[in-house]
């Protein structure tokens, strides 16, 4: 099979991560195009552009941001121009309009990457995106809520299948970060958090902050490092504030892994999510999970078998989930959470999913 993967940028976040690791978990085994649409010249948008593997076609259209008709006249002309056998898109469902309608020698695929409420650009536009998933384009979903978030929209079925990620590993640089953490800490015993997610409403780093602080106004033992982009925008600056000492924005790094592997804890306080990478990130390493029960994060976790939920999204919520974890930190099973991830979301098991799936639904269409 020829395979396009269509999504907007290589930038630094959950979905550009997963994109990237499964167009080099494809290409082992089919011809794959990886077509971005906005203008990598923008060094923010190629963040993981250098991780992709050499045998992997990769066209950028050199559009701005936002779906402007330039940049779906570009997709069309470019699916058109390559002839894929599948077109796999992670953009907005807007971005397969035209090839859809105009270009039906390839088979199209849409993964959802969130509740499939999130994903719709604009509730008038339900019946549009209907349509086209009944008629043109097979959606995929992520985790079980998001299936089942899509049948309530769409009252449609999707093939689900669960996000993964490709094993991650550690760098030269892993002993100057153990360094640089047992530096952070305020107590030879201080447990380490981590946080990894770029600064954004849906994140809600702000009840992350106010329930590690009072984490600490209780002097219990433990340092927090937050790894990401846009901490220190104008509109996220007070949450920096907020945040007592114990509590360390170390800023965007690309060698995640190895700050991963010193943390005890991973935290993740978000409003909403389909299945974050990040999670996943940290399972693999054997880190314990402390999440709010958001998207497909508590199809995961199974709490207090693979992590730990929050009950709500108040403070003394999630500082309950994290004082919890903390005391029983030293029953919790690290290995078996290892083998969960190995078994289920590696980013092997994910692409042969994804790759039956395009030969089933390819089949489909050549019976008809």
């Amino acid at each position: 099979m020829k395979i396009l993967e269509l999504h907007y940028s290589t930038s630094w976040a959950g979905a550009e991560r997963f994109v990237v690791d499964l167009c080099n978990e494809l290409v082992e085994h089919h011809d794959t195009i990886l077509c971005t649409i906005e203008d990598d010249s923008i060094k923010e948008k190629a963040y993981y552009k250098k991780e992709l593997k050499p045998s992997i076609k990769y066209i950028n259209l050199k559009c701005k941001s936002g779906l402007q008709i330039k940049a779906l006249w570009r997709i069309y002309q470019t699916i058109k121009k390559e002839k894929p056998d599948i077109v796999h898109a992670h953009t907005d469902l807007i971005c397969l309009f035209l090839p859809a309608l105009l270009y039906s020698k390839t088979k199209y695929f849409h993964t959802l990457h969130s509740l499939a409420e999130v994903c719709i650009r604009k509730p008038f536009l339900r019946p549009i995106y209907q349509w086209f998933y009944k008629h043109k384009v097979v959606p995929i979903t992520i985790s079980s809520a998001c299936y089942n978030s899509f049948l309530k929209l769409y009252k449609e079925k999707s093939i689900k299948i669960d996000n993964g990620r490709s094993p991650l590993h550690p760098t030269e640089l892993l002993e100057d970060v153990h360094k640089e953490i047992d530096s952070l800490k305020l107590h030879p015993d201080d447990k380490v958090f981590i946080h990894v997610a770029r600064c954004q409403p849906e994140k809600n780093q702000e009840l992350l902050i106010n329930a590690f602080n009072l984490f600490l106004e209780k002097q219990h033992h433990g340092i927090l490092i937050m790894i990401g982009a846009c901490y220190d925008t104008a509109e996220n600056k007070y949450l920096l504030d907020l945040a007592q000492k114990g509590i360390y924005w170390l800023g965007l790094k690309n060698n995640v892994c190895d700050y991963l592997l010193q943390a005890d804890f991973f935290l993740l306080s978000s409003l909403y999510e389909g299945l974050p990478i990040s999670l996943l990130e940290a399972m693999s390493c054997g880190i314990v999970p402390i999440c709010t029960p958001v998207g497909g994060i508590p199809d995961v976790i199974h709490n207090k078998n693979y992590g730990y939920l929050s009950k709500g999204f108040n403070v003394n919520d999630f500082y309950t989930a994290i004082k919890e974890a903390y005391d029983e930190y030293n029953t919790f099973d690290k290995q078996k959470l290892i083998k969960y991830f190995n078994d289920n979301f590696s980013m092997n098991h994910c692409a042969e999913h994804y790759i039956q799936s395009f030969k089933d639904k390819s089949n489909d269409k050549k019976q008809k």
